[in-house]
């Protein structure tokens, strides 16, 4: 079509292509879906709930996952759908999002991974098969992730760039043991130097060693919400800050984890415990009214409203339980006290548990081969 100069176009509808066209198209599968009887959820706005045909959706752009307890209803959604857009049914879920998805019905139980992905992208970086040597944990101590000394040969950035942000593909969706090691290599994205690019290589033959690892879910733990929440303390050695680690479990998997570096320096362990306690108890909630959007509220804790919080230092938890003003407490920023109102409001209960059945640990700091190993296996994590 030709257009006359000084003239434009106005569409009448949303076309495939379109900068607005995605959110266009999910006003309307929300409409759709609302008045078939769903609801949206107050906690995440692509999940909905049909709460008399005891159904829930999950929806990414244009891809669909619907589950519900009787195969009767699936096929009235599917066919709903159906009389209202063009789609396709692929049955059962085997991928998602990139992710396999493996499941064993008799014995209610799942498995998650990335292995398709981990082997092209270690091909993509050049750790093959027939070249690459064993590595059994991700990060070799500090050393490797220090800032650049003067003297130090700089390397390609771009290719850094590419290798770090192909981590965190993986980390984010099914590899929580690597999100230290991720956090780590990806402060040095604007210079990296040789270190930096033997510690990404280290990390690229971890992930070619473990390709096939999977995560688990099913039977043989706990099968409520708790959320673990650890601290190393001034573990940076170029500015001593602290790093929070946080790990969310549900029927005996992680279902959410992170290694985050705080804003600021602790002056003692229980404070930098105290901080990530705070920080994490944040997800805590948020997962907890996605359950109660689900009508499964009984998978919180000993009511629909309390979730269970673990931490190792007993400091840190006396501190939340019992908020006396003191020196090694009133200098703490006012943000990190939300921890203590949701354990006063009864929103959080909190349990000591040792460093050694601590499965944020490892999200922390750089731990030795055998600690690794088990830091990874309670995880949740498989071969």
């Amino acid at each position: 079509m030709k257009v006359r100069k000084g003239y434009m176009l106005r569409a009448l509808r949303s076309l495939y292509g379109l900068k607005q066209a995605a959110r266009d198209w999910n006003k309307l599968c929300t409409k759709t879906l609302i008045e078939a009887g769903f609801v949206q959820s107050l906690a995440d706005p692509c999940l909905f709930v049909h709460h008399e045909r005891n159904l829930s959706l999950l929806v990414y752009v244009d891809d669909m996952v619907v589950s519900g307890k009787l195969m009767s209803e699936v096929t009235w959604f599917k066919r709903f759908m159906a009389s209202k857009f063009n789609i396709q049914d692929l049955k059962d879920t085997s991928k998602i999002l990139g992710m396999r998805v493996t499941r064993d019905r008799a014995n209610r139980t799942l498995w998650l991974d990335q292995e398709q992905y981990i082997n092209n992208m270690c091909a993509r970086f050049g750790i093959t098969q027939a070249s690459f040597k064993k590595n059994l944990k991700p990060l070799n101590g500090y050393d490797q992730i220090q800032p650049a000394m003067e003297g130090e040969r700089y390397i390609d950035v771009s290719e850094y760039q590419q290798a770090v942000g192909s981590f965190m593909h993986a980390m984010v969706y099914t590899r929580p043991d690597i999100a230290f090691a991720t956090g780590k290599v990806a402060q040095f994205m604007s210079a990296p130097v040789e270190r930096h690019g033997q510690a990404v290589k280290n990390l690229l033959r971890y992930l070619k060693t473990t390709a096939s690892f999977k995560l688990r879910f099913g039977p043989g733990g706990v099968s409520r919400l708790v959320v673990y929440a650890d601290s190393d303390w001034g573990g940076d050695r170029a500015d001593r800050k602290s790093t929070s680690g946080s790990v969310a479990k549900f029927y005996d998997g992680s279902i959410s984890w992170g290694s985050k570096k705080q804003k600021s320096v602790s002056t003692s362990s229980t404070e930098s415990e105290y901080v990530a306690m705070s920080m994490n108890a944040k997800q805590g909630q948020w997962f907890a009214q996605v359950l109660r959007d689900l009508d499964r509220g009984k998978y919180i804790g000993s009511n629909p409203r309390t979730v269970q919080m673990r931490g190792d230092n007993q400091g840190a938890l006396e501190l939340i339980k019992n908020p006396h003003l003191h020196d090694r407490s009133k200098h703490i920023d006012i943000q990190y006290h939300y921890v203590r109102d949701l354990y006063e409001d009864g929103r959080i209960e909190l349990e000591y548990v040792p460093t050694d059945e601590m499965p944020a640990d490892g999200l922390t700091k750089p731990l030795e081969s055998i600690k690794f190993a088990r830091f990874r296996q309670m995880l949740g994590m498989v071969q």
